[in-house]
């Protein structure tokens, strides 16, 4: 069971992914401000390739798997689940209470159930 720590690291990294997928489907649509972004070009050139409803939501699934399975990556090489582990041992730490938030769980199973959890309400 995921304590509060746990449950506010899953859902900042949730709520960053999906930031993230609607910044980039919201930058598909014409006349969009790129500002911010550095592929003002490329994203120009995919708006022009889609453009449907069920194309953008093509591309929406698309980049929510790719987010997820970085952050799944990331939660993976943090748990020691990598090839990074045979060099550098790393570990989540509340800085107040210096407690580590990967007690007795793997952050990167645990995401993902967390996700399954909140995203199928």
């Amino acid at each position: 069971m995921l304590n509060d720590k746990q449950k506010l690291l899953f859902e900042n990294l949730k709520n960053i992914k999906s930031y993230w997928v609607n910044t980039a489907v919201e930058n598909l649509i014409p006349n969009a401000d790129l500002i911010a972004s550095n592929c003002e070009e490329e994203y120009q050139f995919l708006s022009g390739k889609l453009s449907s409803v069920e194309e953008l939501l093509a591309f929406q699934k698309i980049q929510n798997e790719i987010i997820e399975g970085v952050i799944h990556s990331i939660l993976v090489m943090i748990d020691g689940g990598d090839d990074l582990a045979d060099k550098l041992s790393l570990d989540l730490i509340d800085g107040e209470t210096k407690e580590s938030l990967q007690d007795d769980i793997a952050l990167y199973e645990e995401f993902i159930g967390y996700l399954l959890d909140v995203e199928d309400e």
